[in-house]
């Protein structure tokens, strides 16, 4: 990933995006019902101090009935309320989309909507990022205390005392063989209120019990908590597969996720899609306040082979959400374990989990939960398989008017390639219509078409992707839409590597031929929004006047091998002449942008996208 993602919170963010339940895809409601431990830790900062005005958790059992409705029984601690927890018996409502992407009313807050995805197993993360808040949620399957069997690897974070400048994160091992003892345990860490140098806390005699669905696990109370990582009980509950343990203090502000550990472990294990969600504090003072808090839900698609892409819906305590996505590097030892200089990575067993602690003064808890994958047969469209075709931004990334999406799955067409504009809305034996409107399809197999995205798909909403072919039409797949949805394409075309960046005498920007300061290239996109003239869908773009982009926010940078974020002047941003739905960008390399690779970045109103990498000389 492309350094340290707390650098872009300066940026707006696009427009609050309103997704009430009935309008989101509920067809998948059955597959969450029954009894679910529920952890979930919420702060609201002032956006002009950064300190937390109020801070709240939740720990209790929350019970879904498989149609849309659930009711929470357990604790609830909030700042403003008083220093011990009380009890919370709440209800309601809940749709699990096809994809497994979810949308869960807040107990905390039932005018709030907590956004995220359903694992392989039946877990839950999310975060409800397009309110005030900034929070993370998180829920298991509660399984008998008999399944806490083996080793767990632990990611925390606590804003102790409900207090931003407090807070602390760390990792640390249970080995247990059902006892009800996990016997010493170390844990190394940072804390906020310590200068944020390395912490190491030796813990002995760390016991648990069960009485019912949850447990308690018994760490020593230190005498002084503010100077230690971990202090007293935590109330926690283990996944009925026995491979998630979920806790943290019903009197305080913590959360801790720990994932049976897999050995030996392997970058294999980490394939597929994730759904994800995180809450962070950053206190290096880098948004220019004490505190820069932050939280988000999204997706992850790990390669398995070390790289693979990522997207954050990011909100924060001074800016409101928008899109982020960038590119994963990982490689996992055999123990499972992971440090990027950033994060000190876990990896569960099988894959089923990853976990990312924040190291130095990046406080961060990242949860990630594999979704379950996709198997269709006949013609089906997978329903996390509609990404950004330069970009390949995971399924929970937004998707704008204008914009080429690939599309996946089975018996999808036969091989055909568009041979004129405009593009043709039948291609292949197929078709796609996209809230009813037919969408320009420019290429189609059987496992892959890539089509246009229609003008008139309203941002800020959702598009519901539908697939005809062969006389079949399976369900359709819903996603979130924004005005702008920014894509670099990649010379690897999958958003990962190289861009397609080009000198100005049209040669591709290569370690071989770099780029250089003061020179001006161009390289190709997608997802840069309305343009003027409007261009009909699948139309060819025109060259007098050319087709530009309208986005006043549309910004270049280049985030280069030192660390250094380097903004660069565009003279040009619009559709290429000629061509249907492809943009353009010339920008000039700025004066002081480091030799060596690079990440080209691109914001908009509702995105920021840094993935595709630039050399310079």
């Amino acid at each position: 990933m492309a350094g340290n993602p707390g650098r872009v919170r300066a940026r707006l963010g696009g427009p609050r995006r309103l997704k009430p339940h009935a309008s989101f895809d509920s067809s998948a409601n059955g597959v969450l019902a029954g009894a679910y431990f529920v952890r979930q830790i919420l702060t609201l900062a002032d956006s002009n101090t950064s300190a937390i005005t109020r801070a709240v958790s939740v720990t209790g059992t929350m019970t879904f009935d498989g149609k849309g409705n659930y009711s929470l029984a357990g604790q609830e601690l909030d700042s403003t309320k008083g220093t011990s927890a009380s009890s919370l018996n709440v209800t309601g409502t809940y749709a699990v989309a096809s994809s497994g992407m979810l949308q869960i009313q807040s107990p905390i807050d039932n005018t709030d909507t907590e956004f995220g995805g359903i694992g392989r197993a039946g877990e839950i993360v999310a975060s409800a990022t397009e309110g005030v808040y900034d929070d993370v949620f998180v829920a298991i399957p509660a399984g008998p205390g008999s399944g806490v069997q083996g080793s767990y690897q632990a990611g925390f974070i606590d804003f102790l005392q409900g207090n931003a400048s407090n807070v602390r994160d760390g990792s640390f091992t249970l080995t247990t063989a059902g006892s009800g003892s996990f016997g010493n345990v170390t844990v190394n860490g940072f804390m906020a209120n310590q200068q944020s140098a390395p912490a190491t806390q030796s813990l002995s005699n760390v016991t648990f019990s069960f009485n019912g669905p949850a447990g308690t696990i018994n760490f020593p109370t230190a005498s002084n908590p503010s100077s230690a990582l971990v202090s007293g009980s935590k109330t926690f509950a283990v996944s009925t597969d026995g491979n998630i343990l979920v806790g943290g203090n019903p009197n305080g502000f913590d959360l801790f996720v720990a994932l049976k550990s897999g050995s030996p472990a392997a970058n294999a294990m980490f394939s597929g899609t994730y759904f994800t969600g995180a809450l962070e504090n950053d206190v290096s003072g880098s948004c220019g306040e004490a505190n820069c808090i932050d939280s988000f839900y999204g997706s992850a698609a790990p390669g398995g082979q070390g790289t693979g892409t990522r997207h954050s819906r990011l909100v924060g305590f001074n800016f409101s959400a928008f899109d982020f996505t960038t590119d994963l590097i990982y490689n996992f030892s055999s123990a499972g374990t992971f440090n990027d200089g950033v994060f000190q990575w876990l990896l569960g067993s099988n894959g089923e989990g990853v976990l990312q602690v924040g190291m130095g003064e990046f406080y961060t808890l990242i949860v990630s939960f594999q979704a379950a994958q996709f198997s269709g047969t006949g013609v089906s469209l997978n329903p996390q398989g509609i990404l950004n075709a330069a970009s390949f931004a995971p399924i929970t990334n937004s998707v704008a008017p204008g914009q080429y999406v690939a599309l996946f799955g089975s018996g999808l067409g036969s091989s055909a390639q568009a041979s004129a504009l405009p593009l043709p809305t039948t291609l292949g034996g197929a078709q796609i219509a996209v809230n009813g409107a037919a969408a320009p399809l420019l290429a189609t197999s059987p496992t892959l078409i890539t089509a246009l995205v229609p003008n008139a798909t309203p941002p800020n909403d959702f598009a519901a992707f539908q697939l005809s072919s062969g006389g079949s039409s399976p369900s359709p797949v819903t996603l979130y839409t924004a005005s702008t949805a920014p894509g670099v394409f990649t010379s690897a075309a999958n958003g990962i590597g190289p861009a397609e960046v080009f000198h100005s005498n049209n040669t591709l920007v290569t370690q071989n031929s770099p780029a250089a300061a003061g020179e001006t290239v161009f390289f190709y996109a997608t997802g840069l929004g309305a343009t003027n003239p409007p261009v009909g869908d699948g139309a060819a773009a025109p060259s007098n006047p050319p087709a530009m982009v309208t986005d006043t926010n549309l910004s270049v940078d280049i985030f280069d091998s030192q660390g250094n974020a380097n903004t660069a002047t565009v003279s040009f941003a619009g559709l290429v002449a000629g061509l249907a739905g492809v943009y353009q960008v010339n920008f000039t390399i700025p004066s002081g942008t480091a030799s060596g690779s690079g990440y080209l970045e691109v914001g908009t109103t509702d995105g920021f996208t840094s993935q595709a990498q630039i050399f310079i000389k």
